[in-house]
């Protein structure tokens, strides 16, 4: 943005945000006036004082916000927001039905969805010939367990990483969710597995580093899977133990499950993730097209951050 504005970090951070930007502790934002805009990637629920409040999506599909019992409670938070910035058409349409789907009686008024595109992917591909694709591993990241217990591989990971590392001459990475980074699991699993040399424990702010290093990723219903697929171009692996639950939460309409085999395959069953990882080359050469096609249909995609200027400006008039 030009020299007229000035931005104020209201969130945790661990290094120097820099000439003109200024940081203050959450809890005091509400004391904070005239500050024009509002606008955070994490649904808050401290604003400063009269505000235009923009949230911007993190997920670039349209993978589930908050398991069903937690849906009605992110409604009420999320119409606090005037504007949802979004990075693709899939998620805009995730978001129309989830308003539909509380707001029946058109009692409140729902934030301006606005299509963005995604500048996480945008700024990864601008950074990616800073790094060397090597091919040589596997990354597992699986989704939050917390927000999706029953539908996480959490639960098998153990399994999962043991037989990999028995059965496969590859690197093995485990990037848990940047939330359970601490959590007893994960050092759990470090302690379990830290000896091998082919295992590795990924906690990095950035993934594009791993990312390249790795010829398949495996996980679950986290929304990193499309992200992978259109930064890498290479195979997604969904370990998907409970279909049926899927089916039943109506998820299988989502164009996240939709597509799972557009660049990637889906597995039931941790018994056929070695003939899945030998056969990765295939589904790669199969997939090829399809994850093109997919990654033509985001918006504004290698311009997003030219788009959420724009918008600002606009809002700001």
């Amino acid at each position: 943005m030009n020299e007229n504005y000035s931005i104020i970090y209201g969130h945790e951070v661990n290094k120097n945000v820099g000439k003109k930007y200024f940081y203050i502790k959450q809890g005091y934002l509400k004391f904070i006036l005239n500050i024009d805009l509002f606008i955070s990637n994490f649904v808050c629920d401290v604003f400063t004082k009269n505000s235009i409040k923009i949230f911007m999506h993190h997920d670039i599909y349209d993978s589930p916000l908050v398991n069903d019992t937690k849906e009605k409670e992110l409604f009420q938070r999320l119409i606090k927001y005037d504007y949802l910035f979004l990075p693709s058409r899939k998620s805009k349409i995730m978001f129309q039905n989830f308003f539909k789907k509380y707001n029946f009686d058109f009692k409140n008024k729902i934030p301006r969805l606005m299509e963005t595109g995604y500048p996480k992917l945008d700024y990864l591909k601008e950074n990616i010939q800073s790094y060397k694709s090597t091919n040589n591993s596997i990354v597992i990241a699986p989704t939050n367990p917390f927000t999706f217990g029953k539908l996480s591989m959490c639960n098998y990971l153990d399994e999962l990483i043991d037989i990999l590392l028995t059965n496969i001459e590859s690197e093995i990475i485990f990037r848990p969710h940047p939330s359970n980074r601490k959590e007893r699991k994960v050092i759990e699993i470090e302690k379990k597995f830290n000896k091998n040399p082919n295992f590795n424990l990924d906690i990095s702010d950035n993934y594009l580093n791993i990312y390249l290093k790795s010829y398949c990723l495996i996980t679950d219903l986290s929304g990193t899977a499309y992200t992978y697929a259109f930064l890498t171009k290479k195979p997604v692996i969904f370990f998907s133990k409970n279909e049926k639950l899927i089916n039943n939460l109506g998820y299988n309409k989502l164009a996240f499950f939709e597509d799972r085999e557009k660049i990637g395959i889906v597995i039931q069953n941790l018994s056929e993730i070695i003939y899945t990882v030998k056969n990765i080359k295939f589904i790669e050469k199969k997939i090829k097209n399809s994850i093109d096609l997919l990654e033509k249909d985001l918006s504004n995609l290698g311009n997003s951050k030219n788009r959420i200027k724009q918008l600002i400006n606009e809002i700001k008039k």
